[in-house]
């Protein structure tokens, strides 16, 4: 009995490690599913509505299990990252037939919540979107395609994942129409996470090297990828300075982009010796604190305004 209260308990652990969900993951996860809908809403209280709560688990499931499927086709990868080697050891113990089919059935699960709410409200693109991120996903990790190891395909396939798709999907289940602010705002959030992956793939270069793969930090090398991170937020601070002021106001504006910031700034102080010592876990909790509470902002200026945006 004891043994196998153990077991089931190192299973829940081990999924737990394979799903990222260690702070400040969920943080950032469920503010790439609500942004969104925070941006079409015209008051907080649209955002408790069940077709928009099912589809903002819609789309947040696949960014959790984009993370399981990660695990299973990267093991060779992460045990050889600082930071990473506990993803790998997970899991080796769940095995990877087993977290094939616990993504397949999360990214099924999704796509059906999807599928029912654009059915109930009558818009494709609620299920579009969530279909066309869970391809993503797949493409950026399975044979033969697998976007991770082909340069800036990487973080322009995780962008699109991790922030326009999801914004698109549940934005269209708020509010029917798309107004002008949303473009120049999702495409600058999109530049946002593909700074944030260019980033994020520093630690992994020397890992990825000695099993084949040619992401950014492995083609164009560590100093210049922080460059290319660095020119693509301040591009997408631009992009999401202008939404926000179009939507929200020169104010708002200043707040949102402030915030976004922080990192680009913390990044600018990085020097050679510093990439080659970075390490996924000490980036996870001191950098991505800043990363997430930026996101928060980003998701709850809208709500704290008092006048509408609709027309």
């Amino acid at each position: 009995m004891l043994l196998t209260t153990a077991h089931r308990t190192g299973c829940v652990r081990d999924l737990y490690r394979v799903h990222r969900l260690e702070y400040p993951f969920p943080v950032a996860y469920m503010c790439h599913a609500l942004w969104g809908a925070c941006y079409a809403a015209s008051e907080p209280g649209q955002l408790l509505r069940p077709p928009v709560l099912l589809a903002v688990v819609a789309n947040l499931i696949p960014l959790v299990a984009q993370n399981v499927l990660n695990a299973a086709t990267d093991i060779a990868v992460d045990a050889r990252t600082a930071g990473k080697s506990g993803i790998a050891r997970a899991a080796l113990r769940l095995g990877r037939p087993r977290l094939i089919g616990i993504a397949s059935a999360e990214m099924a699960v999704a796509l059906l919540l999807a599928c029912g709410v654009a059915l109930h409200l009558g818009r494709p693109l609620v299920a579009v979107g969530v279909g066309a991120a869970i391809l993503v996903e797949c493409l950026y990790n399975l044979e033969p395609v697998r976007l991770k190891k082909r340069g800036l395909a990487n973080p322009v396939s995780l962008g699109l994942h991790f922030s326009l798709l999801p914004c698109l999907s549940t934005f269209n289940t708020v509010r029917p129409d798309f107004p002008g602010f949303m473009w120049p705002l999702f495409l600058g959030l999109w530049l946002l996470l593909i700074g944030r992956t260019l980033w994020w793939s520093l630690p992994d270069a020397t890992a990825d090297r000695s099993v084949g793969l040619t992401p950014p930090a492995v083609r164009f090398g560590l100093s210049r990828t922080l460059a290319l991170a660095s020119a693509a937020t301040a591009a997408a601070l631009a992009l999401i300075a202008w939404g926000l002021a179009w939507s929200l106001g020169p104010f708002s504006a200043l707040v949102g982009t402030t915030g976004c910031s922080i990192f680009l700034i913390s990044k600018a102080r990085l020097t050679t010796i510093n990439l080659r010592t970075l390490n996924e876990a000490h980036m996870r909790r001191h950098t991505l604190t800043f990363v997430v509470t930026a996101d928060l902002i980003l998701a709850l200026l809208p709500l704290a305004q008092t006048t509408t945006r609709w027309p």
